[in-house]
């Protein structure tokens, strides 16, 4: 009878991590459930969903620019949009599936997903009030974002409640390859949608999927609870959390904005108000008794450095798909479907490598594994750097190496990052620490375009005034001289970095009036020059970011910090 009373003891305790539960609410089990695989198809329908929408994006941002006539920040928070509102309610999620039932919980996630994408992909047709067609789409993704926030904690949550023994290994192995066929197929199937349909079918595919999906769930998932959760959600958490991140991404994507600058009143608020939330954010959680964030957490060394690395890994690798879908499609000229095959090897690399890594864990250990793969993605983004102004189409063989390097390393590292997290904290607690671990990526990612996107600009912007300022037109008085090449220079940098990366091969309106010059030749070549320089020195500041988390992960994880193995669900988090 003890032991028995200990069994259920270990198995309540359990049910505070990801995908772990009671029963459903009579208190049968979900093992007992004779549609147990219909079930993980359906969360396997969410989950796909989920990821593809993170890298099925990338390749569409030139068409939907042109489309929507979007600047280069609009298309930043096309993307960030979706990745800040999943990362921020990632966590509070998984304590609302705890409370009012994952199934029904879930199913509300895939709603609102599906109504999103439709909302995007209808984006370009629908004007409300002042607010235009781009505006429209930002909005939507950021829907998007609270719906995939809901499917992901939960769809592994639903999974782990359903299958026990030999049968959860399998289902989990499943859900591991889900996410990595999501990244790898991704890219290709955003290139051949934007390239032979179009731009809004990436995001239509979404709504037939959603209502299968919700079907399957509808019919084959049981609902679970867990009995011992806390009753209540963190408000004053979400809502601290949430003011700090978005002033924080938003005063790094305008301070490059003419109007603005990095100096001016309006951007320095926006950063002080981050602090300020976000010292609140610590001060306040660290005295609720049921956080959603404990900082206590950090004080573990190993837990510390997962996290670090997983924001390192998405600001200093997964940001620069972005990026390099610019210099594919709008600098070389490839295709939506051309580009998306070109990340084929980094996806494919990616998809073999990460299983591989996550069985070897125990074995050769997570440090070993995570420095390695970190030390490799590091290796991959200088290589990046190696591209030039005067590359063409059948040039971009210069990637090659980086990208399958880049697949290589972040396969290593993506599947242990969960794995240290929640293996230096107590069971109890697993469940916060794999959301941390998945909130820190979503955060790289966020701040990696912010950042690096800032960056780009800045770079691109003062290499435009430093050499156009020094051409000269012939037989022209100097003063009009002056004002002809202001005005070029006005009309490149009002156009934006996204325009300004096109090279001057259609040129943009905003400066036409000057093509018919015989310095455009000149003006054309300083364009080329200008972003292919600063995209240049994104790829070294993302070098720097993968640096750090190599470090982090050589000085800071310690097999010493390791509480307990982890469980078979949190290896197979995200990976990427």
């Amino acid at each position: 009878m003890a032991q028995t009373t200990s069994e259920n003891t270990q198995s309540n305790q359990r049910s505070m991590q990801p995908g772990e539960a009671s029963g459903g609410p009579n208190g049968a089990s979900g093992a007992n459930n004779p549609l147990r695989w219909w079930a993980l198809a359906a969360t396997s329908f969410g989950l796909f969903m989920a990821l593809l929408d993170v890298t099925i994006v990338n390749v569409a941002l030139p068409t939907i620019g042109n489309d929507l006539h979007a600047s280069f920040s609009d298309l930043q928070w096309v993307i960030n949009a979706y990745a800040l509102t999943l990362a921020v309610l990632l966590v509070t999620a998984g304590r609302l599936g705890d409370i009012f039932g994952r199934k029904r919980l879930f199913m509300i996630g895939l709603g609102m997903f599906s109504l999103g994408s439709l909302i995007c992909a209808i984006s370009g047709g629908i004007s409300i009030g002042s607010f235009s067609h781009i505006q429209v789409l930002i909005a939507a993704r950021a829907f998007q974002g609270i719906g995939g926030s809901i499917m992901l904690p939960l769809a592994l949550a639903i999974i782990a409640a359903t299958f026990h023994g030999r049968e959860r290994s399998l289902a989990i192995g499943i859900y591991g390859g889900v996410t990595g066929l999501a990244t790898a197929i991704g890219p290709v199937i955003g290139g051949l949608l934007v390239s032979k349909v179009s731009w809004q079918s990436i995001f239509f595919l979404n709504v037939p999927i959603g209502v299968v999906g919700i079907a399957l769930c509808a019919w084959a998932v049981t609902e679970s609870y867990d009995t011992h959760a806390p009753r209540s959600v963190d408000v004053f958490g979400l809502v601290t959390l949430t003011i700090s991140l978005f002033c924080l991404v938003l005063a790094l994507i305008q301070g490059n904005d003419a109007d603005k600058g990095w100096t001016s009143p309006y951007i320095l608020t926006l950063f002080a108000v981050s602090v300020v939330a976000m010292v609140v954010f610590i001060v306040g959680e660290l005295r609720l008794r049921y956080p959603m964030v404990d900082p206590r957490l950090f004080k573990n060394a190993s837990f510390s450095g997962a996290a670090i690395v997983a924001f390192t890994l998405s600001a200093g690798l997964f940001a620069l798909f972005f990026f390099l879908t610019l210099y594919l499609q709008n600098y070389l000229g490839f295709s939506a479907l051309d580009a998306g095959l070109r990340f084929m090897p980094m996806s494919g690399m990616i998809l073999v490598v990460a299983p591989l890594a996550g069985a070897l864990t125990d074995r050769i250990g997570p440090k070993t594994i995570m420095v390695v793969g970190m030390a490799v993605t590091l290796l991959a983004t200088l290589l990046m750097a190696r591209i030039t102004p005067h590359d063409t189409q059948n040039d971009w063989l210069v990637l090659l190496p980086a990208f399958l390097l880049a697949g290589v390393g972040s396969g290593m590292a993506s599947p242990v990052i969960s794995n240290v997290a929640v293996s230096t904290v107590s069971r109890d607690r697993a469940g916060m620490a794999s959301g941390i671990s998945g909130v820190c990526r979503q955060l790289g990612t966020a701040f990696g375009i912010a950042f690096l996107g800032a960056l780009l600009t800045n770079q691109y912007n003062t290499a435009l005034h430093d050499n156009i300022s020094k051409l000269t037109v012939p037989h022209t008085p100097p003063a009009a001289q002056h004002s002809i090449l202001n005005g070029i220079i006005t009309g490149l940098q009002n156009a934006g970095t996204f325009a300004g990366s096109t090279g001057l091969k259609q040129v943009p309106p905003q400066f036409a009036q000057f093509a018919h010059l015989p310095l455009f030749a000149q003006v054309q070549s300083i364009v080329q020059s200008a972003f292919i320089n600063a995209t240049i020195d994104v790829f070294y500041a993302a070098a720097v970011l993968s640096a750090i988390g190599l470090i982090a992960a050589l000085v800071l994880v310690k097999r010493s910090d390791m509480k307990h193995s982890a469980p078979p669900e949190a290896g197979a988090a995200h990976m990427g």
